[in-house]
């Protein structure tokens, strides 16, 4: 994770807000800079290609450039979110991190670390570091666009000081929370979403994915219902469904043949989980939503993300 290195030592900012949202469904996508995601209230999922995370109340994932990802609130519910993006830079701006690189060996192992992404839960203080930096840029950004002078003015250096400063807490709060928290238990979860994926179409078993994952049925079901507030067997049905449901709509198989791919070994007990699911039959359903799939990069897409605001952009 390259958040470091000696030819770039400063840090560009390209996007900051404090937002709650509901019930969002953001398209999945990528973009060059870092960022980190932190639940204040509420929670949501994040999907990193095939990885699906929960983020509960003061959890947050920090995400490496180019890293496609996408945030999804179910509908009906609430959360609201810090969020901060930026990219290290050897252009010279207000904010340098070489000396907290010199003096914080734990945040030169993060920046050595191989994985693309950390999640953890915030066990310091990063919340209310991210606040006070997004709080201190709001009132840059506010002064800037107005071009005057506001209660108590500083110069231009001391706030590009104090963006510095606020930056550099920031990181600390982060390694903090990397070498103090404990086992999250996430890496286990993260096996079992694996193998439920991998063996969708098969009958699967709870003890078969402990097995795999390498701990106890009963630890596992605990972990479950702790990362991603549904229980085993919910995740595997509405995987299943999720498959389903694709097939429906985009493909021509029979419903029989659905029932199959999607690890059902029977029509009868496919209809019935359909109907307890979708309120409707396998066959009403595709009657409703059945398509004809278009080459399109969809009606709009969001280009950058300013203070609280989305920003779209017609194609």
């Amino acid at each position: 994770m390259k958040l470091y290195s000696k030819d770039k030592t400063y840090i560009g900012l390209t996007s900051f807000y404090a937002l709650s949202l509901q019930g969002y469904d953001m398209h999945p996508h990528t973009h060059e800079s870092f960022e980190i995601m932190y639940v204040t209230n509420g929670s949501c999922y994040i999907y990193l290609g095939e990885e699906e995370s929960c983020l509960k109340e003061h959890q947050f994932v920090l995400l490496d450039g180019r890293i496609p990802h996408r945030l999804l609130i179910p509908n009906g519910q609430l959360c609201s979110v810090l969020n901060i993006e930026f990219f290290p830079q050897m252009q010279e701006s207000s904010i340098c991190i070489a000396d907290v690189y010199k003096a914080s060996p734990a945040f030169q192992k993060l920046c050595g670390m191989k994985e693309d992404h950390l999640t953890a839960t915030d066990n310091r203080n990063l919340g209310y570091a991210l606040k006070d930096l997004i709080t201190h840029l709001e009132l840059v950004t506010e002064t800037t666009s107005k071009k005057q002078n506001i209660a108590d003015p500083l110069t231009q250096k001391e706030y590009d000081y104090l963006s510095q400063i606020l930056f550099q807490r920031i990181i600390i709060e982060l390694c903090g929370c990397k070498t103090g928290a404990a086992p999250t238990g996430a890496l286990y979860v993260k096996r079992a979403c694996s193998y439920i994926q991998a063996h969708l179409m098969e009958d699967i078993r709870i003890p078969m994915i402990a097995a795999y994952a390498g701990i106890n049925k009963s630890y596992l079901q605990s972990l479950f219902s702790s990362h991603m507030n549904c229980t085993i067997s919910e995740y595997i049905n509405q995987k299943k469904m999720d498959h389903a449901v694709f097939l429906l709509v985009n493909s021509s198989l029979s419903v029989t043949d659905i029932a199959f791919h999607s690890g059902y070994n029977s029509r009868q007990h496919f209809g019935s989980t359909f109907e307890r699911f979708y309120g409707v039959s396998p066959k009403t359903y595709r009657l409703l939503h059945h398509k004809n799939i278009q080459p399109s990069t969809g009606d709009a897409r969001i280009t950058k993300m300013s203070t609280g605001n989305w920003e779209l952009d017609p194609v």
